[in-house]
């Protein structure tokens, strides 16, 4: 302005001198809030674009044609559809027509963008309208933040979760699975008692004496009556045939006992495998379940290592509301906690070895299941890292069960939490369970 000033100063000069050099000062003003935008755009990180109102591509900074793999003179009038993801297209010009139709003043989106070689790079895009100085709208500018690295890395993670889950549902079946041998070898046990009671009872029935007797009487039939009236071995015939008699009748009753137990123990072993068939179905379907049902299952399961190991079991159910649920993958956490307090309370070396279940409701909707346990408990240094996968305390252990556990647990959208007051005190594993399973998520 002080330019202009000086030349209107000048003598001679005309009017239309003066619009002239009003005119170069604006030009040259112009130029240098161009090459001003320019500079900022070109030293942006991140790729800048702006599109006419039919999508086309009108103008773009080099960090844009870098992401893109295209040289500047492929990108300019390139409409941007062609460069968009098929799968990604239709919610990107659903967005992109709410901005045009004035509902929004911008839109943020995460999209994926086809480069000149074919490969795929996700961008984060923010879209904003570009209006005239009188408001006129005429394209939309957008940014695009390149996010491939983070994309690829929240791919890893889910492939690494979902493969995790795998085999921890396959460790839990295989837990599961183990629990019910440990039961059927006790039945079988039983069997195989009742078995050997039966063969003895049946080795011990006189029969070679009955055979004696008949063949004795039948030797005397034709003199029977003096028989057994007058010789010393007749006369003691109906003294052994009531021994025989009370004999026979013992070892009947004897044998039919052992009868319904062999029947109770075949029965047991029907109802360990019917129990271990009904949680075998395919993981992922959610059913309306009791929860104080659901814990018995898994108590069932473990039947034989507390009564094996001497652990005595203490129930303390509360009524609370039946839950959806996928029952298997409850059913893993439960026998994989029961199964930890038994052997908790083994390494504690106590002759009062008690486990405790609670079912309770939990603090903001939902239930609780407590495994509580009056075991080796747990140091606090421990507690830090008992969900971390690899870590277990145990010699044979693998340190897999309560991570997985805690994973399975925040899946189906609940939590699993521990506490201890230190060595030698127990410890408490807190399994919360929500009222129905989280909603899968959209988009």
């Amino acid at each position: 302005m002080s330019t202009l000033r000086n030349l209107a100063r000048l003598p001679g000069r005309t009017a239309d001198d003066d619009f002239a050099a009003k005119l170069q000062v604006a030009e040259d003003n112009l130029r240098r809030v161009e090459t001003h935008f320019r500079a900022t755009m070109e030293q942006l990180p991140i790729g800048i674009a702006q599109v006419d109102l039919d999508d086309r591509i009108t103008r773009f900074n080099s960090a844009f044609c870098k992401m893109m793999g295209f040289s500047p003179e492929e990108l300019t009038g390139k409409l941007f559809p062609e460069i968009t993801y098929p799968d990604d297209l239709e919610g990107s010009e659903a967005a992109m027509q709410r901005l045009w139709r004035g509902e929004v003043n911008f839109y943020t989106l995460e999209k994926r963008y086809i480069k000149k070689d074919g490969g795929i790079v996700w961008a984060r895009v923010t879209v904003a309208p570009s209006r005239d100085a009188d408001g006129t709208l005429y394209g939309a500018v957008g940014t695009l933040e390149d996010i491939s690295e983070r994309k690829a890395a929240e791919a890893e993670i889910d492939r690494v979760h979902k493969e995790l889950v795998r085999a921890s549902r396959q460790a839990g079946m295989a837990e599961v699975a183990t629990n019910v041998l440990h039961n059927i070898g006790n039945v079988l046990n039983s069997l195989n008692v009742s078995a050997n009671l039966i063969a003895d009872n049946v080795r011990g029935l006189k029969g070679e004496s009955l055979t004696r007797i008949v063949t004795l009487l039948q030797s005397n039939a034709a003199a029977i009556g003096n028989f057994m009236a007058e010789d010393e071995r007749g006369k003691r015939v109906p003294e052994f045939l009531g021994q025989l008699a009370t004999h026979l009748l013992v070892t009947q009753r004897s044998l039919l006992t052992e009868l319904e137990s062999l029947s109770r123990n075949i029965e047991h072993i029907k109802d360990i495998v019917a129990t271990q068939q009904a949680y075998a179905k395919r993981c992922g379907v959610t059913e309306r379940v009791a929860v104080a049902s659901l814990v018995e299952d898994s108590l069932a399961m473990n039947r034989g290592a507390f009564v094996r190991h001497g652990v005595t079991l203490v129930r303390k159910f509360e009524s609370v509301p039946e839950i959806t649920v996928d029952k298997h993958k409850v059913l893993q956490i439960l026998v994989n906690l029961e199964r930890n307090a038994k052997y908790a309370c083994d390494a504690a070396g106590r002759t009062d070895k008690t486990v405790t279940v609670r079912i309770a409701g939990a603090d903001g909707g939902g239930v609780q299941i407590q495994i509580i346990d009056n075991g080796v408990g747990i140091a606090a240094e421990t507690m830090q890292r008992l969900f971390t996968h690899g870590f277990t305390t145990k010699k044979d252990g693998h340190g897999f069960g309560l991570h997985s556990g805690a994973l399975t647990a925040k899946e189906i959208g609940g939590s699993l939490t521990a506490h201890s007051d230190g060595i030698g005190r127990g410890a408490t594993f807190t399994l919360i369970l929500p009222l129905n399973p989280p909603e899968e998520p959209r988009g």
